[in-house]
């Protein structure tokens, strides 16, 4: 015969005495207010936090521990108490000693019996957690951000005032040694033997002359890189043919590729897209005459375009050593020391392609670099296409 077992005695638990227990007890420090916001209960935790003994703080009104600019916070919360029981909010309180506390409030309603006049009961229970310390490395990240900002930003105004003081003594050098080649070239009236040495004076001026053009593509490439940094380059974007604007590119570089035995096949006609004049020609003729400098003599650079989903996508191919794979990650870096030397031995600063990607991206457009070590590189620009269809 089975004996019946006698259910176990729940122990009465005293809910109230339990919470107050766990609250005195724990590390993190805990308000509670009634749905005035005057103070009803602390832990010994807030009142560490805030520098105050529970008989200063309870009774007191909460808002008495706010600080001014936090004190709408707080009252705008407190409107919406009944429309959300859990809230999380930042405010900044003031300590016993005056210091301020930047704190988050995990803000959770406590309901319960009714008091005498029908309404809800009791308050709120705040979890306050003092984020000051973090909050004070926030702003001072923010603040180096803003100091290296401002620091790059003068360093850029700086440069551009540089490049535009060299331009013009280099003008002037350039200016002379054209007239100096000139005069070298040109025949004596009077039908004289030319001097001694004045072949040699002729090749002089050309080194100094090519020394300066270089020098002067450089410069303005700086020039223009600062001015990209600032924002200081407008986009003008309007239709554009594509083959026309290469015909006048190709005539100022023709005479580079064919002193190096290097043919520029061009079969880009009748290409309308969209983009700014400036920043067309600019990116055309880097793009270009980087393919023309990295060419060995005798090589074709091959220009075409693709139009497919509303984009042109422009493509300058060269027949040249092509790119390591190990430089290729820093094509579009400025780091000098992975910048490669030309066909001619000519080391460029790199910032060809930094220049083409800023000016190819305000126009809407991408830029892309497939090269394989003595495969030859192809560079991609995919534009916005100007026609109709």
């Amino acid at each position: 015969m089975l004996a019946l077992l006698s259910k176990p005695t729940r122990p009465v638990v005293d809910w109230d005495r339990l919470s107050r227990r766990i609250m005195d007890q724990s590390a993190q420090a805990c308000w509670v207010v009634d749905r005035e916001l005057v103070t009803v209960g602390v832990n010994p935790a807030l009142c560490a936090l805030l520098g105050y003994r529970a008989g200063e703080l309870v009774g007191s009104h909460l808002l008495a521990y706010v600080a001014e600019d936090s004190r709408s916070v707080l009252e705008r919360q407190a409107a919406i108490r009944d429309l959300t029981p859990h809230r999380s909010y930042d405010v900044t309180l003031i300590r016993s000693d005056g210091t301020r506390l930047r704190a988050i409030f995990n803000d959770s309603r406590l309901d319960g019996d009714p008091d005498p006049d029908g309404r809800p009961a009791p308050g709120f229970c705040i979890f306050v957690t003092d984020i000051t310390r973090r909050s004070e490395e926030e702003m001072q990240r923010a603040l180096r951000v803003d100091q290296l900002a401002d620091a790059v930003a003068r360093m850029n105004r700086f440069l551009g005032q540089i490049c535009q003081e060299l331009k013009d003594p280099l003008s002037a050098i350039l200016g002379a040694t054209q007239m100096i080649s000139s005069d070298v070239a040109s025949p004596d009236p009077a039908g004289a033997s030319p001097a001694p040495g004045t072949a040699h004076l002729g090749a002089y001026a050309a080194l100094c002359s090519d020394a300066g053009r270089q020098m002067m593509r450089t410069i303005e490439n700086l020039s223009l890189w600062s001015r990209l940094q600032l924002n200081q380059v407008p986009m003008d974007l309007r239709v554009y043919e594509l083959g026309g604007l290469l015909q006048d590119v190709l005539e100022e570089l023709e005479p580079r590729a064919r002193s190096r035995d290097i043919l520029i096949v061009n079969r880009i006609v009748a290409t309308p897209v969209l983009g700014d004049l400036s920043a067309l020609n600019t990116v055309l003729k880097h793009l270009i005459e980087n393919a023309v400098r990295f060419s060995p003599s005798g090589s074709i650079v091959m220009l075409s375009a693709a139009l497919a989903d509303g984009r042109v996508t422009v493509r300058v191919q060269d027949n040249g050593l092509g790119i390591p794979e190990e430089r290729q990650p820093h094509l579009f870096r400025i780091d000098p020391h992975h910048a490669a030397p030309g066909a001619d031995g000519e080391v460029g600063s790199g910032l060809g392609l930094l220049i083409c990607k800023a000016l190819v991206e305000r126009m809407g457009g991408g830029i892309r670099v497939f090269s394989k070590p003595g495969g030859g590189t192809a560079v991609t620009v995919a534009l916005t296409s100007g026609g109709n269809g």
